[in-house]
């Protein structure tokens, strides 16, 4: 388990950064810098500048309890290469710091009650989150929302529980117990309220499960072209030929704002002329329906559009963006006519993009990430995210109520008691600080380094 009574270390920014920022918390913090540091550090919060190891530096010195751990805390702001960085490391070692271990430095933000639980899991989102709303979601996390909405919810539970043993306790005295009826309404607006807390709310996502979007069109519609080049890399054969790409080829995709999953499948047909294509036809179709948005390719420089128009009522998508491919290899005043061709034929505009010029490919870009905003569940401005754990803890407590408004029905009173008060104390596990340790090693091992 974490010691909190020493002195840890660590280097807190990314890698790839050349701005560095090395943390350093605990009781020895002040005599350690003072050791390295060329300026008289005298225990004062603030920014000092100066110098350590011959480089420019500032330290930002935040003082117990008053900062981020609770413990003394310092920051030391350098720009130096990864050798260099090692060597300071090194040397704060040696003057008695300790190497701090995955998630150490916000686990004694929590063990110092500086924030809850919840928030403590709040800063791995934080840093994890894909995309902006993803990112929205998690600071609500972070300034403690679902703390606060938790309470709410268990002190409903504890007012229709304290209704309840009124009953229980005191039924021949002269006052006016509540009704089943007004207790099991009660019950059903507490199931309702955290039933709308999971529906609205982000779940932690892995890289696999970022937002997909799919690249949809006939065959030789130029998809495989645009998937390489958003990618920025060939992850997908390119050929004349048709039906080359025959599985789901996939590749994460920085945009603005947010990441995706961006993959291209094999050209939906009308008519499949074999098992092959019948195989490669089920896979797109079915990465087309599971895709969070779609951008529906026809080859601008086609003499005949109708196989496209045809492939397009096929797809229910209704988040899809119309990109017209091959720009280039028509004049400015051809591409301005078929546009207008195309948005007549499809009813819709067409984004015109060159996957061999570049041109359109930032708008596609910038379309893309509106699309996915657009799509998502919510835009965070009232949405927190949730770990795996809080959805345990809110599944059980609808589990929990559930059974009580079952037990109110069938006249056990007492039953229904006992089991409100395993909701809240489920509702509980949400924030609360006594917690096993066992658990906590698995909340905070998932954390960075320095973090």
């Amino acid at each position: 388990m974490y010691n909190s009574n020493d002195t840890i270390a660590a280097v807190s920014s990314p890698s790839n950064e050349h701005r560095v920022i090395v943390r350093v918390s605990g009781p020895q913090t002040l005599k350690i810098l003072n050791q390295v540091f060329t300026q008289s550090l005298n225990g004062s919060p603030g920014i000092t500048s100066g110098k350590i190891m011959n480089l420019d530096c500032m330290i930002y010195f935040f003082r117990s309890p008053r900062s981020y751990t609770g413990d003394d805390l310092a920051e030391i702001h350098l720009w130096a290469n990864q050798a260099i960085v090692e060597k300071l490391m090194e040397k704060l070692l040696s003057l008695g710091a300790r190497a701090a271990s995955a998630g150490e430095f916000t686990a004694r933000a929590y063990l110092n009650n500086k924030i809850d639980l919840a928030q403590a899991e709040a800063v791995n989102e934080v840093i994890t989150a894909s995309n902006t709303f993803q990112l929205a979601a998690a600071e609500n996390l972070l300034a403690g929302r679902l703390g606060r909405l938790s309470r709410t919810i268990r002190e409903s539970i504890l007012d229709i529980l304290s209704k309840i043993e009124a009953n229980l306790d005191f039924s021949t005295e002269d006052i006016v117990p509540a009704s089943k009826s007004d207790i099991i309404a009660k019950l059903n607006e507490t199931i309702n309220r955290l039933n709308e807390l999971i529906a609205g709310s982000i779940r932690s996502r892995s890289t696999l499960e970022l937002p997909a979007v799919g690249i949809a069109g006939t065959p030789n519609a130029g998809k495989s072209t645009l998937l390489n080049k958003l990618l920025g890399r060939q992850r997908s054969i390119v050929s004349h030929q048709q039906k080359t790409t025959r599985d789901v080829l996939t590749g994460e995709l920085e945009l603005p704002g947010c990441r995706c999953i961006l993959f291209d499948c094999a050209g939906l047909l009308i008519k499949t002329e074999n098992i092959l294509d019948e195989l490669a036809q089920q896979a797109a179709i079915e990465a087309i329906r599971n895709a969070m948005a779609i951008i529906f390719c026809v080859d601008i420089s086609k003499a005949d559009w109708a196989e496209d128009t045809a492939i397009r009522q096929l797809i229910n998508q209704s988040n899809i963006t119309m990109v017209a491919t091959k720009i280039d290899l028509v004049s400015e005043k051809e591409a301005a006519e078929r546009l207008v061709k195309l948005k007549t034929l499809f009813d819709c505009d067409f984004l015109a993009v060159s996957a061999k010029s570049g041109t359109g490919i930032d708008t596609l870009k910038s379309e893309i990430s509106r699309r996915i905003v657009s799509a998502a569940p919510a835009e965070g401005k009232n949405t927190v995210a949730l770990t795996v754990r809080h959805r345990q803890a809110i599944n059980n407590a609808i589990h929990d109520i559930i059974q009580a408004e079952k037990e109110i029905k069938a006249g056990s009173e007492e039953l229904a008691a006992m089991m409100l008060r395993t909701a809240c104390n489920q509702l509980s596990n949400i924030e609360q600080h006594n917690i096993e340790e066992q658990v906590l090693d698995r909340i905070f091992s998932r954390f960075c380094i320095g973090k």
